[in-house]
């Protein structure tokens, strides 16, 4: 183990079934304060919502999921600028977004996530030093069936906010991390360890350091739901962005911040199914909705969900067009546990 990382559990796990203790990592200088317990969601049988008189389309029983992380032969593509003076309508359901919006809501609040040399996923503000992404992400191979948490953390990390490439990189000072959290039933925590990699705790909190802090028009309000409440009916429009890393399109090399729309299909107590552009690079990335005055978040964007999965084709990529997209729901337990961490 590397002496610059340092692992820490929030307390003892519980002898209750369906509670397991949190994973963290943390630098030296945090590992001590580290010392939280967590109650974990006892997952409950799926409850479908739907729009009267609609049939939503899911994904095939044969269809092959994948966390969406980045694959690093992808992100060397050359990016042209003028792609951002051009994309107002790139696709029927993708657009680059633009040098201007990269500085307004939600965008600015929207951050590329670097581990190393390579890029890696997506993730969101949602505090003055909280970001929240994907818990797969600073797994070793989750898609392999790795769940540990990989070398390198948290030192290795770094936080763009806003950033494109292809506009000139960001207005917006970058951040490293002093501080990883990730559900214990997610990450593994060794080789007795087997209540790990649950869909429903695919989400992790990086703590910048005290020195950088984001400013308040940065942070995404979580809008927390449920299955039997009614208020995320199937049709729903949704939004969401991130940094794909897809070699089928022009500028998708992972260092480009891009948009897209959708619709929810259907959700369970603890995942949401989405149709929108979605490509590997895009784990962590923050699905809402859009509100006017009458916003249930207390702002015109509320993220419902984070992007983990796809399914994928034969090469590996994400299936195109109206194939769902797996999302961790925002629910009033996830909430909590993102603003506790």
């Amino acid at each position: 183990m590397s002496r610059s990382v340092a692992w820490v559990t929030d307390g003892q796990r519980s002898s209750l079934r369906g509670h397991a203790s949190p994973r963290t990592v943390a630098s030296p200088r945090l590992a001590a304060l580290a010392s939280i317990v967590l109650a974990a969601l006892t997952l409950t049988s799926p409850v479908v919502a739907s729009t009267p008189g609609t049939t939503p389309t899911l994904a095939a029983p044969t269809d092959r999921w994948e966390p969406v992380v980045a694959h690093p032969a992808t992100t060397s593509q050359p990016v042209a600028p003028a792609l951002v003076r051009g994309a107002s309508g790139a696709s029927d359901d993708r657009w680059l977004v633009t040098a201007s919006s990269l500085r307004t809501r939600p965008y600015r609040g929207v951050v590329h996530v670097q581990i190393g040399s390579n890029t890696v996923c997506t993730g969101f503000v949602v505090a003055p030093r909280k970001v929240v992404m994907a818990a797969h992400c600073l797994t070793r191979n989750a898609s392999g069936g790795d769940f540990r948490f990989r070398s390198g953390l948290p030192n290795g990390l770094l936080l763009r906010r806003g950033y494109s490439l292809a506009a000139g990189g960001s207005d917006f000072d970058s951040c490293r991390v002093a501080r990883v959290w990730a559900h214990g039933r997610f990450i593994r925590s060794g080789s007795s360890d087997m209540r790990y990699g649950s869909r429903a705790h695919d989400y992790a909190v990086l703590t910048t350091p005290s020195g950088c802090r984001y400013p308040r028009s940065a942070m995404l309000p979580l809008w927390a739901t449920s299955a039997s409440d009614g208020q995320l009916r199937a049709g729903r429009r949704i939004r969401l962005a991130g940094y794909p890393a897809d070699p089928r399109f022009n500028g998708m090399n992972g260092l480009n911040l891009w948009r897209s729309q959708g619709r929810l299909l259907v959700s369970d107590s603890s995942t949401l199914s989405v149709t929108g552009f979605v490509a590997q690079g895009m784990s962590g990335a923050p699905v809402w909705r859009s509100f006017g005055r009458d916003s249930p978040c207390g702002r015109s964007q509320c993220v419902i969900g984070l992007i983990t999965e796809c399914a994928v084709n034969r090469r590996g990529l994400c299936k195109l067009g109206d194939s769902a997209r797996r999302a961790v729901r925002i629910t009033r337990l996830v909430k909590r546990t993102i603003r506790d961490h």
